[in-house]
Order: structure tokens, then C-alpha cells, then sequence
């Protein structure tokens, strides 16, 4: 009886081990005697024991995994929180220099370093800010970082030096310009920067360089809106210069215009009332544009005004005008003009200083005054030929100044001369003020679309 109770019980084990071995993938084979389970069962002790060490190993390994994309994610997430509250306080203030030591030390957050340094360079202004180790301490560093700076203007430096430490150093350039750099220093200290350490850097970079560019740009906006003021009042007070009426008289009408290729500009005309009981007329184009033409030209409109009134001699008035702006003037500044005297009984006096021709419209037919001397301001003495005629009933006078017929099309093609005979032919038979606004208007028309260069005068006198 015993023998069968043993028999039963030696069966259960051995079936139990076999399951447990099916567990496993293991196959126990035959088992029909004590030894043989003592054996097999230390062999799927053995298994079962390397199983488990194996699996603890799995999961070491597994948790030391989940530790280190952890601490990544947590350094990840440092990084960004850092480069969100940068971007908050660059994005607060419209000068950059104001928050330099509030970005390194929120950096400090994301990358571990033990020197910083941002160094801004804008409008000839220098802004430095340092964090970490004193600034005595970091001399090397620092002369390095200028000594890089200044040996390439776009390389970003990511290196170690046994002196100096590991370090970044990013030039803060732009297409607007060179503004500095940023950099880190792990002086004294064994570590290197990585790469992730390089990105935050960078990324932390392009927000300060950003927020220079924004400055600049502001900068550069609000100087060009006070230059246009300024332009728009220079504009008003040059407008105000030019004649507003004319002198009256039954034998004569007299009409002009005068449009700016900028805001202000070198042409000029004028109409005086001399002191013999002439008249003066003048057109006259100033060398170069805007600004600096506006003021010789308000310099030449003194001279013209004062001396034109009391000299009764064209030729000494015309080589005073040379003399005065050759010495006043830079060499390369010079006026190109036509003036021309009307005296009571008619007789005409014509000076033509290297300016376009003076056209007389008379019998359906144009009469060209050329050149009678060099432009006022290019000899000094400068002798000028005084033309000499006289003045019959419906005879047109126009002068003009070269923007009138330089002035181009989308086809670049000039109105030209050719254009402009014909069209005062067209027009003599109208008053002065009309036949100013036909020129001009045709001009403005034929170069609609296109960026004009010259500034455009026309003057005409019409004989009654």
C-alpha cells in the first residue's frame, strides 16, 4: 500500500515538473525512477534560476534606459522653459542691452556653464555683460573669444582647450550686419559642452540677434520717417523760395512750374524786377540732387535776387555768378542757367550758361539760343557771350531744364527734343500758364510708370 501511495505521489511530481518545464519550452524526456527526477530536477532549478537573473538584468537595464530618457526629457524640457522665458524678456524691451545678464543667467537653467559672456556692438555703441566667474578670472577666455570673433564673422566655435576649458562662441551677424557675440565657458572645469548644449546656445543666439535686428530696423525706421520731415519741411521752405507771382505788365504774360524728382531738388527759377525797369528771368539747374542741391540752390537764388536787381550788365552779372560759386562751392558743384533780361522797349538780353537751349517761338518757327558760356562754377572766370535781340508781338520764350527732355519712358526711351518742338509749335497760341502745364503734363504722361532722375522746370514769357 505504501509502495502504490509512493508510486502516486512520484507521478504528481513528475507531471508537475513537466509542466513547469512546458513553461520554459523544456523537455524533461522520460522520468521513471528517483535519480532521474533528482536530476532533471536540478536541471530546471538551474534554468529556472538563470531565467530570473536574466529577466532582473532585462529590467536593470531596462530601468537605467527609462532613467536616462528621463533625465533627457527633463533636460529637454529645462532647455525649452529656459528659451521661452528669453524669448519672453528680449521680446519685452525694444533695447536688447537692457536684458543681456537676465539671458545668461536664465541660461544657467539649461546649459551648465561656468562663464558668460554677450557683447554687443550697435551704432558705434559697446554693450558687455558677463555672469558666472569674476571677469578678472576669464581674461584668457575672454581674449579669445575676441581674437575668434575678429578672425571670422559666421563660424560657431564648440572646442576645448586645456587653459581655457570647453567653450561656445557664436558671432552675432546678420545680413544687417556684425553686432558681437555670445559665448560660454566651462573654465575650470573638465566638462564639455554637446551638442544639445550647442543648439540652446545658437537657438538663444538667434533670439538676441533677432531682437538687435529689431532694434536696428525700429531704429532705422524712425530716423528714415525724421529724415522725411525734415525732407517734407525742406520741401515746403524751398517751395516757398520760388516766385508766387510774377511781375505785372500788358505786354507780357509769364507762367512756370517746377516738380522735384525727390522730395527736394536743384532746379530753380525766378523772375525779378531789376532797377532800370527790367526784367529778369532765370532757369537754373543745380549739379547733383536732393539735399545738398537745395541749398546752393537757395545760395544762388540770394545772389541771383540781390545782384540781379542793381547790375545793368548781364556779362559782369553772369562772372560775378562764376566767381562766387567756384570759391564758395566743393569742386564737382556747379549750375547750368539761362537768363535773360527784358527791357521796356522790348530789346532782349541772352546769356546761356551751359544750360539746354533757350527756345523762341516766333513765325511758327523755333529759334535755339545754345551755350554762350561754361556752367557757373566750373572756371572761376568764366567769360560769357551776351546774345542780343528784340522782341516782337506773340514771340514765346521757354526755358526749360533737362529734366524735361531726359525724362524717360518704360521703354527707355527719351521725350527728346523731337517732342518738345513739336509740341510748343502746337501749343504757342495758348497763355504762358497753359502752355507750361501742356509740357508738363506731356512729360509726365510719356514717363508715367517710370522712376524719374531729374528734376523738371519749365518757364515761359509770351510776348502780348
Amino acid at each position: 500500500m505504501l509502495e502504490n501511495e509512493l508510486n502516486e505521489t512520484f507521478g504528481k511530481i513528475v507531471q508537475t515538473c513537466k509542466k513547469i518545464a512546458e513553461n520554459f519550452d523544456i523537455e524533461l524526456g522520460d522520468i521513471n525512477d528517483f535519480e532521474t527526477l533528482n536530476t532533471k530536477l536540478n536541471e530546471l532549478s538551474e534554468y529556472i534560476s538563470k531565467w530570473v537573473y536574466d529577466q532582473r538584468s532585462n529590467y536593470d537595464a531596462l530601468q537605467q534606459l527609462i532613467d536616462a530618457q528621463l533625465e533627457e526629457l527633463t533636460a529637454a524640457y529645462e532647455g525649452l522653459s529656459a528659451l521661452f522665458e528669453i524669448n519672453k524678456i528680449i521680446s519685452s524691451v525694444d533695447e536688447p542691452w537692457m536684458i543681456l545678464k537676465s539671458v545668461l543667467k536664465l541660461l544657467k537653467n539649461a546649459v551648465s556653464y561656468s562663464f558668460g559672456i554677450i557683447k554687443l556692438e550697435i551704432n558705434n555703441n559697446i554693450y558687455t555683460e558677463y555672469y558666472g566667474l569674476d571677469q578678472e578670472k576669464c581674461e584668457n577666455i575672454i581674449g579669445l573669444f575676441e581674437e575668434k570673433y575678429l578672425q571670422n564673422e559666421e563660424t560657431v566655435f564648440v572646442d576645448y582647450e586645456k587653459d581655457i576649458g570647453g567653450y561656445i562662441l557664436i558671432p552675432l551677424v546678420s545680413e544687417l550686419g556684425r553686432y558681437g557675440y555670445f559665448g560660454l565657458s566651462n573654465i575650470g572645469s573638465k566638462r564639455t559642452f554637446t551638442a544639445g548644449d550647442k543648439k540652446i546656445a545658437e537657438a538663444v543666439a538667434q533670439q538676441i540677434l533677432t531682437a538687435v535686428s529689431r532694434y536696428i530696423i525700429l531704429q532705422r525706421e524712425i530716423e528714415k520717417k525724421r529724415l522725411e520731415e525734415q525732407l517734407q519741411i525742406a520741401r515746403s521752405i524751398q517751395q516757398g523760395l520760388l516766385p508766387s507771382k510774377f511781375p505785372v505788365s500788358e505786354n507780357f504774360d509769364i507762367g512756370a512750374k517746377s516738380v522735384s524728382a525727390v522730395q527736394v531738388g536743384g532746379d530753380y527759377y525766378d523772375v525779378i524786377q531789376g532797377n532800370d525797369g527790367s526784367i529778369i528771368c532765370c532757369v537754373a539747374d543745380v549739379s547733383g540732387k536732393g539735399l545738398p542741391a537745395a541749398l546752393i540752390m537757395s545760395s544762388f537764388r540770394s545772389m541771383f535776387r540781390i545782384s540781379g536787381k542793381v547790375s545793368n550788365d548781364l556779362r559782369m552779372l553772369a562772372s560775378q555768378f562764376d566767381a562766387m560759386i567756384y570759391s564758395d562751392f566743393e569742386t564737382g558743384r556747379f549750375i547750368t542757367a539761362i537768363i535773360f533780361k527784358v527791357f521796356p522797349d522790348g530789346s532782349v538780353e541772352i546769356i546761356n550758361a551751359g544750360h539746354d537751349p533757350l527756345y523762341i517761338i516766333r513765325d511758327n518757327k523755333i529759334i535755339k539760343i545754345e551755350s554762350t558760356g561754361t556752367p557757373f562754377g566750373i572756371l572761376g572766370d568764366g567769360i560769357y557771350e551776351v546774345k542780343k535781340l528784340q522782341a516782337q508781338k506773340g514771340d514765346v520764350f521757354i526755358a526749360f531744364t533737362d529734366g524735361v527732355v531726359e525724362a524717360r519712358n518704360i521703354k527707355n526711351e527719351e521725350f527728346g527734343f523731337d517732342r518738345l518742338d513739336e509740341l510748343v509749335l502746337r501749343t504757342r497760341y495758348l497763355r504762358a500758364t497753359d502752355i507750361v502745364d501742356k509740357i508738363m503734363n506731356a512729360v509726365f504722361e510719356f514717363s508715367q510708370g517710370t522712376m524719374q532722375h531729374d528734376d523738371t522746370t519749365v518757364l515761359v514769357l509770351k510776348f502780348e
